[in-house]
């Protein structure tokens, strides 16, 4: 039976998690489009193009590499990938599985001469993560028909550099795209289940929806020492309460529900100041429409009600709102069936972190395949999977696309 060349795969993962790398924290950060990013696409298409594949590159900087099938009247091209970019202090496999796993699917259909009626093709898209440029799943979205190109171009950064002069910058704005007829994306689960079940593969059903907003408390800075707690206007403790009312909505609303505050930015953050400012993030979680849509009404409904209660003006901006997706039953049993084939253990499952997938999944069929995250663990430089864990979800990534693409005998 045919499989990928392990040990390929797993020294192109440790190469490409040298990019970004630091010797003092051992994590590294290859934030969307910084230098680092850049770095790591320019090796991405140095080996795209290594292996005789041609290369696109979207306005949004999405980089596809594509190996023809023979059949130009089949189906539009089977599309594999994830990203490259990174949060702060990452691990090497969250996103770089995907993209490198997909490289060496194409890789050993080459190695094995083994040609295929559909195109196959390989994708790194833009800010996944969302942690320079707060609008994740970027490239995604914008290649799903979510977003304008010019409503993405505008973004800025913490610094106010803007998303298409940074594409400008490293040049990766391109003009071309590809069009996908399936999706299949191989991911770490990036969650402790596969790994506390000593399960090899996760079939995944689908993702849970999501919404972030970015706003700010606008009080009133003053002496620590002689202002009364009863005269006071503090931001900061408007954003503390908001935190603690997230928290609570996310145990009221349940099913699974997450939240979290992940950015609190308290001005002018001197010790003997009342905040007299408090920027904060919100990022809420769930798999069902409905809740998804409850905790939203009840998030603005707490934003404006401490804001009443402690004398604050607001600012309170939406940033991303992602409904929940499912994702195409037959694609999710091509996936399960190749697992099976390969003899390895299974188990359906949703997906707690957003994906690539979840925008692919508005224009083509998609699933995705999880490994096994060591610990559950993941953003974060602890992050590990098995490179055994990894060889057996490329297997089965590959083995998926086969059926896909129809192969030539």
């Amino acid at each position: 039976m045919i499989c990928v060349n392990a040990e390929r795969l797993e020294q192109e993962i440790k190469e490409m998690g040298q990019i970004g790398l630091s010797a003092k924290t051992g994590g590294r950060t290859r934030l969307a489009l910084s230098d680092a990013d850049k770095a790591a696409r320019d090796l991405f298409c140095r080996w795209l193009r290594d292996s005789q594949l041609e290369v696109r590159v979207d306005p949004l900087g999405n980089i596809f590499g594509i190996r023809e099938g023979t059949d130009r009247s089949a189906q539009p091209a089977v599309m594999i990938g994830s990203h490259l970019d990174t949060v702060k202090d990452a691990g090497m496999f969250d996103g770089a599985v995907g993209v490198l796993g997909g490289l060496e699917v194409l890789r050993t259909l080459n190695d094995n001469g083994i040609k295929t009626k559909r195109s196959i093709v390989v994708a790194d898209f833009t800010n996944e993560e969302g942690a320079r440029f707060e609008f994740d799943m970027m490239g995604s979205s914008f290649y799903s028909g979510a977003k304008t190109a010019e409503e993405l171009y505008s973004v800025t950064d913490d610094y106010g550099a803007t998303v298409g002069g940074e594409l400008e910058r490293i040049g990766y704005r391109g003009n071309d795209s590809v069009s996908a007829g399936h999706y299949i994306e191989l991911h770490v689960e990036q969650g402790p289940v596969l790994d506390a079940e000593r399960v090899q593969i996760g079939v995944v059903e689908g993702i849970q929806g999501l919404a972030w907003w970015r706003g700010e408390f606008i009080g009133e800075a003053n002496h620590a020492g002689s202002t009364p707690m009863r005269l006071r206007h503090d931001a900061l403790l408007g954003a503390a309460e908001l935190a603690l009312e997230v928290e609570k909505l996310a145990g009221v609303i349940g099913n699974s529900s997450v939240g979290t505050m992940g950015r609190i930015k308290p001005q002018p953050d001197v010790i003997n100041i009342v905040p007299g400012k408090c920027s904060f993030t919100i990022d809420f979680r769930q798999y069902k429409p409905e809740l998804l849509v409850k905790a939203k009404e009840e998030i603005t409904r707490a934003v404006e009600a401490i804001a009443a209660k402690r004398g604050l003006a607001c600012r309170f901006e939406k940033l991303t709102d992602v409904d929940p997706v499912f994702f195409d039953k037959v694609m999710v049993e091509i996936v399960e069936e190749s697992a099976k084939k390969l003899g390895l253990s299974k188990r359906r499952l949703y997906s707690g972190a957003g994906h690539d997938a979840q925008f692919l999944a508005r224009r083509c069929p998609a699933a995705m395949i999880f490994t096994p995250s060591s610990g559950g663990r993941s953003h974060c430089r602890e992050e590990w999977t098995d490179f055994e864990d990894i060889t057996n979800g490329c297997d089965v990534l590959l083995h998926s696309v086969m059926k896909l693409a129809i192969i030539n005998c």
